[in-house]
């Protein structure tokens, strides 16, 4: 409990810089860069919040189900494997995660902590497609890790969202990609090792979630406060919190900025409000209508922007060497896509994505970020799609409108709301070309009428 409460007092101990010393614009500025800071950890409680409300803390769930436009916990989820998620409470003791062999059917578990970085990956590419027993330890514990033991991940967050990915192979693989889940199991250490149990800690209340893209920004920093003391931040780190204390931002403390900058406050919050939104759509520089991954998703270090435009736009993005997320907005002449036009899109021969797992090219409402309802409930077309028609030369061409098109196979057709849209061309385990940046993307070409 000694180190629980210790975390809790760093709110206190940052507390060193005063209100008194900031005019209306220093703290103006000060409320815009504490939100870009504070974006990813505060949007990150959409899921952790919701999950649980309905999971106990270090329990697995796996669900053998696609999802679907009904699922809107997470923007841009994909369409292509079966999640299994987890909270894990690391503040007593490690758990401890088994996996079974998988062969022939990608798999990962990622492990993502309070800054949405991504700690060491369990699965196809980084562990393997033997059984293995994992051990995943926060920051306080200092026990020695038991035999048996196929490697261990340390966490700087006492609190860790566990997202695993299944591959599903098409309708006809969902039975066998669920036997798989079955062979996941996560347990404490102490019943692994048949050790003490620790004293039970007082249970984990989350901060119910805040719509961030909506309402006053400023909102957002009572759920970064509350959230913050699960965290261990660096050194840097907390000089940028030092600085913050003086409107209110502080790790365990209710926000409430001073009285005579609450105005000046609330206009900086919505100034980064307003920057990370921008940021999440231009998150690298655009090629012919996508825009490549950021090459350090993931891994954000000091790059608070970067963290929090992917947390706006497709929070819980892999680190590239495990999957690229190319993202398009625009077509080839630099139009918005918008639903109301038909549109071409083409791979030339020998121009597929370079993967050793799969790819996807998955259609998100442009407003929501979420899966867009159809009639035929087609979300995502690529590699395992069955009723796709290759070209006479072996590129591929899909066509993207409302309707079902007259001209063209209709298992190349990918549904689009009347609206905005755009797409996430999903790309696991790319190879070479895909992360040298020498693959050429598709191009997105309006179909005139």
């Amino acid at each position: 409990m000694r180190n629980w409460i210790s975390a809790l007092a760093l709110g206190a101990s940052l507390g060193t810089v005063h209100a008194a010393n900031l005019d209306q614009q220093q703290a103006k500025a000060l409320a815009q860069e504490a939100y870009v800071f504070a974006y990813a950890t505060a949007e990150h409680d959409k899921v952790l919040s919701a999950i649980a409300a309905k999971l106990p803390f270090n329990r697995l769930y796996s669900e053998a189900r696609l999802l679907g436009p009904q699922d809107t916990k997470v923007v841009s989820p994909n369409n292509d494997t079966f999640y299994s998620r987890a909270l894990l409470d690391l503040r007593s003791e490690p758990v401890v995660l088994d996996v079974p062999a998988v062969q022939g059917r990608y798999y990962s578990f990622q492990l993502v902590d309070m800054r949405t970085d991504n700690l060491d990956y369990i699965g196809t590419r980084a562990t393997g497609d033997q059984a293995g027993r994992y051990l995943i330890a926060g920051p306080d514990w200092q026990g020695e890790v038991p035999s048996g033991f196929s490697g261990v991940i340390r966490s700087p967050s006492r609190l860790v969202f566990l997202l695993g990915r299944t591959e599903v192979k098409g309708e006809a693989d969902q039975k066998d990609a669920a036997q798989v889940l079955m062979g996941y199991a996560l347990q404490p250490l102490s019943k692994v090792s048949g050790g003490a149990t620790p004293e039970p800690l007082a249970p984990l209340q989350l901060p119910a979630y805040t719509d961030t893209k909506q309402g006053p920004a400023q909102a957002l920093f009572s759920t970064f406060n509350a959230l913050a003391p699960l965290h261990q931040w660096t050194a840097a780190e907390q000089k940028k919190l030092a600085r913050f204390a003086a409107i209110g931002v502080k790790p365990g403390v209710a926000f409430q900025a001073p009285a005579d900058l609450d105005e000046a406050i609330a206009q900086g919050a919505e100034a980064g409000r307003e920057q990370v939104r921008a940021a999440s759509s231009q998150l690298s520089v655009e090629q012919q209508g996508w825009f490549p991954s950021p090459s350090n998703v993931g891994k954000y270090g000091d790059d608070d922007l970067t963290r929090g435009a992917v947390a706006w736009r497709y929070i819980y993005a892999n680190d590239a060497a495990e999957a690229l997320y190319p993202m398009a907005l625009h077509d080839t002449r630099g139009q918005i896509l918008d639903g109301q036009h038909a549109y071409r899109l083409h791979f030339p021969a020998g121009q597929l994505p370079p993967v050793n797992a799969f790819w996807s090219l998955t259609l998100y409402d442009g407003k929501t970020q979420l899966l867009a309802a159809n009639p035929v409930q087609r979300y995502a077309l690529g590699d395992r799609s069955p009723g796709l028609q290759y070209d006479a030369d072996g590129g591929l061409t899909l066509i993207l409108q409302a309707d079902a098109p007259k001209a063209a196979p209709q298992g190349n057709w990918l549904p689009t709301p009347q609206g905005p849209f755009n797409l996430l061309l999903r790309l696991y385990l790319p190879k070479g070309g895909a992360l040298d940046g020498s693959y050429q993307l598709p191009t997105i070409t309006r179909i005139e009428s």
